[in-house]
Formats: C-alpha cells, structure tokens, sequence
C-alpha cells in the first residue's frame, strides 16, 4: 500500500432523512403515491385553473349586464308611456275646447236649440302620432239621483218631488214598486243629514266587513250608489242609461228640446206618471223643428193643457242646455286615455264642474 494507508474500499455514505421524515416515507414516495402536501402543481395546471376563474367572471359579469340592460330598457319604456299619457291628457283637457264652442253656438243662437237633441255632437282630430274623438251631449237628459234630496251648504233632507220621480223612473224599468220605495229611502237616508228620512242611520253599513258610514252629501258618481244598500249590480243594469249625478239638488229638470221619442220615459218620470209614455212620445214629435222657445208656448198647446199638469210638475221641464257632459279619447303613441266631464251654465258662460280620468259609469 501506497505511504502506509489502507486503501480498501469504503462503505456508501448512510441515507440521510429530513427531520420530519424516516425511512417510511421514503418508501412511500417510491411507492408512486404522492408524498404529504401533494405533488408540486405544474405550470399547465396553473394556467387551467386561472382560465376558469376568468371565465365564471366574464360569465358573471355578462349575466349582470344583461339585467342591467333589462332594467334600462324597461325604464325608458316606463319613462315613455308616462310622457304619451301625461301628452293625451293635455290633448284631452284642451278637448274641453270643441265644448266650449258648441256652448258657445247654443248661447248665441247660431245652432237651434235642438241641436243636441239626439246621437252626441262628435269630432274627429288627427295628433303627431295619434288621434283625438271628442263627443258632447246634453248632460240633463236623464234622472238626477240627487234630486231625492234639498238643502244647502252642510244641511240636506228628503226632496218628495224629487224622490217620486225617480221611483217612477224605477218603475217604468222593471223595477217593483215596493222594492222601489226602499231604493229611494235608502238613497234619501244617505243623502239626509237632518235625521228625517226612513233609516237615516249607519246602523246597516255598520254591520258589513268593512264598516262605513253614510255619505251625509250628495252624490258626486252614479259608481257611489254601489255603496248604498240595495243597488246590487242586478238593480242598476236597466236603470244606469237613465239617471245621472248632477251638482243640483231638488227635481230633475229635463230639457225638453234635447229629448227623442226614444227618452220619452224621462218626461213620464218628471211628471210622476201623470203623462204617459204615448202622450210623452207625442209631445216630443210635435216639438217645433228649433225648439220651443219658452214653456208658455209648449203648455199653450191644447194636448198639453189638457194634461193638468201641477206648477210643480210644469217646473221639471226646461228648455235649454244648462250641463254639457263630455267624453273624449286619445291615442297617443301607445297611450290611450279616456276622459269625460261635465260643464255647468254660468252667468259668464259654461265653465268645467268635474273632470275624470275614466269613462262616466
């Protein structure tokens, strides 16, 4: 041996471990399964798991798009039907304007006083992008259901004219006459604010779930007597084409030049009955082509003299328009709106009484 040393060979260095490991986990490693916290994520995997992520947020974000869009969508459609409404009703207003030339023409004499007499004076206007109808008829050819009633200001009793004709009107249209009866007291009662009518009390209203009271005030819609005990749907069928709700208390006064031979049951329920719907329909046809000009003239008519009608009953029949009741409809764009009103006889002329935003039922 070279300078003494033993050259023999020397054993391998003994396997080292980490301190967290030993021979078994070696061993487990060399078995192909994976060692403790997994094997190390290659660079592919990484892209993989990256490339998904950003695709559910895309996902996302289109799906949050798309609602919002929905959204915007929705309010500029909301926001232009509420601009084509708020725009018909100001053409529906300024409708008010035919009427106030056909007031106009009825007072000054250039249309006769039968003008109205008859299917409603209607008109046709053509809009940037849509159309207006306009028609106007005389609004006391009917039955006034407040004419049950007399008063003023805050203080309001039982009308019996009043009350007699519409439960004649009520009569004349199927209705039996007891049944009628307890129509009109229940229609007084409502009105009556003295105490002085039959079941002037809220004791029936009381009783129903929910409970109200009487409305202690004329009526302002023919609708309201739905709320009035009796007038189901059944009873105000026949009699809805007839009576009317207008700002006057006492009897109805019917204007007799605005009436066909078709209304002849209106002037049979102002007199009470005591003209009937032959004499009615009669008198109607012998009317002069442009009117009657005063009511000393139509009871100077022998048939009409003839008739004894009492001052009071003389007192229902008028001659001139005193309510025009409008009703419009405009289109515009993809609104339609629907209006009708009613304007009163003033000393200046007619002006507006009521105005809505519905058809008048």
């Amino acid at each position: 041996m070279d300078g003494g040393m033993d050259r023999r060979a020397q054993p391998p260095p003994a396997t080292r471990y980490p301190p967290h490991a030993g021979p078994h986990r070696a061993r487990r490693s060399c078995s192909g399964l994976p060692p403790a916290g997994g094997w190390p994520m290659r660079r592919s995997d990484e892209s993989g798991a990256a490339l998904l992520t950003t695709l559910m947020i895309v996902a996302a974000l289109a799906a949050i798009s798309v609602s919002v869009l929905a959204d915007m969508r929705r309010s500029s459609r909301i926001s232009a039907n509420a601009s084509s409404i708020s725009q018909a009703q100001w053409y529906a207003i300024g409708a008010e304007a035919f009427a106030q030339v056909t007031a106009a023409d009825l007072l000054s004499g250039d249309m006769p006083r039968t003008a109205l007499a008859g299917p409603p004076r209607t008109a046709t206007f053509p809009l940037d992008d849509g159309v207006m109808q306009v028609s106007v008829r005389d609004g006391s050819t009917c039955i006034n259901v407040n004419s049950v009633a007399a008063g003023a200001g805050d203080i309001y009793e039982r009308d019996e004219t009043g009350a007699s004709q519409l439960r004649t009107l009520m009569e004349l249209q199927g209705i039996p006459g007891g049944r009628a009866a307890e129509l009109v007291d229940a229609l007084a009662a409502w009105i009556d604010t003295t105490g002085g009518s039959v079941g002037a009390d809220d004791g029936p209203y009381a009783q129903v779930d929910p409970p109200y009271m009487t409305g202690r005030e004329p009526l302002a819609e023919v609708s309201e007597l739905r709320a009035i005990r009796g007038f189901t749907p059944e009873v105000m069928a026949p009699l809805r084409p007839w009576i009317c709700a207008l700002p006057q208390l006492g009897p109805s006064r019917i204007n007799i030049n605005a009436l066909t031979p078709e209304q002849a049951p209106l002037l049979v329920a102002v007199s009470e009955g005591k003209i009937s719907a032959e004499q009615a329909k009669d008198l109607i046809r012998r009317r002069p082509p442009l009117g009657w000009q005063s009511v000393g003239e139509m009871f100077a008519d022998p048939r009409m003299s003839a008739l004894g009608l009492s001052e009071a009953v003389m007192a229902s029949f008028v001659l001139e328009t005193r309510f025009l009741a409008i009703d419009v409809l405009v289109t515009h764009g993809e609104a339609e709106v629907v209006m009708s009103g009613l304007m009163i006889r003033g000393n200046a002329g007619f002006v507006t009484a009521a105005r809505r935003w519905s058809e008048d039922t």
